[in-house]
């Protein structure tokens, strides 16, 4: 049984958690798609995107893709609303190479509620008032972007930050959001992943994350893409808060809000 899990049916608000996404109020801009998207976005009381970014395409991050169709089509109605998904030039190529993606997207465009922009790594796009710019990161297919808006810079790496080597243009921003990583122990102090096991290699840990904190040194840290497999709740993760103070990091929580 997971006794975390059962604490997040009983407890509910802060100790259950949806899949990683991220939205910019304003200029309605959503930062990927996981599965369950569509209960986050009602559950805030958005019901529309103007602008949808993605990291990369693995199925937790793309896999409610869906619900692009009920933001923008109302068959009742008669009327549609159009997203600009915007990709990478990397993202892209594997959104052609992974089974329904790149032909999921162009049903959409079809459709007529998506309009589709690929763009290069130096490219700044102009999102009303507010610029994003995608970077490459270490593992493959993988987008991290800088979004601007009045003097106010935000860095996103929501995922796959494992031997990440953010440059220049990212350091010392007023937001960093980025994933927590894996832990070595529960809370029990029993060894999480096994010694030999491949998320070591392929996956940051959450000192790793720490590390990438401290060089980066935003004015607050969110770390976000929080498992079940780490074994802590949302109190846990509290304490966690004040452990690492000097960091200047938060946790997130379905819900968690910054203004800046």
């Amino acid at each position: 049984m997971c006794d975390i899990c059962t604490e997040a049916r009983q407890k509910k608000g802060r100790y259950a958690r949806n899949g990683p996404s991220v939205f910019f109020s304003g200029i309605d801009l959503l930062l990927d798609t996981p599965e369950d998207v569509a209960h986050s976005l009602e559950r805030e009381d958005i019901h529309r995107v103007s602008h949808l970014l993605y990291s990369h395409w693995h199925p937790d991050h793309t896999m409610g893709r869906r619900v692009l169709e009920q933001l923008n089509l109302n068959l009742r109605k008669r009327t549609k609303t159009i997203t600009d998904v915007w990709l990478p030039s990397w993202v892209r190529e594997d959104f052609r190479k992974m089974p329904g993606l790149e032909d999921h997207f162009q049903f959409f465009e079809k459709m007529g509620i998506v309009r589709i922009h690929e763009f290069a790594e130096d490219e700044a796009i102009k999102l009303g008032n507010t610029t994003v710019k995608a970077f490459r990161m270490a593992q493959p297919g993988l987008a991290s972007y800088l979004v601007q808006q009045g003097g106010k810079r935000v860095v996103l790496a929501l995922d796959e930050i494992k031997d990440w080597d953010p440059g220049s243009e990212l350091m010392r921003p007023d937001v960093l959001v980025l994933e927590t990583g894996w832990f070595e122990q529960d809370k029990q102090g029993e060894q999480i992943i096994p010694t030999d096991h491949w998320i070591r290699k392929s996956e940051a840990s959450f000192e790793e994350t720490l590390e990438l904190v401290q060089k980066i040194n935003p004015r607050l840290a969110i770390a976000t893409h929080i498992e079940e497999l780490n074994g802590r709740s949302y109190a846990d993760y509290l304490e966690l808060e004040k452990r690492f103070k000097k960091y200047r990091l938060r946790f997130a929580y379905d819900g968690f809000r910054v203004s800046l």
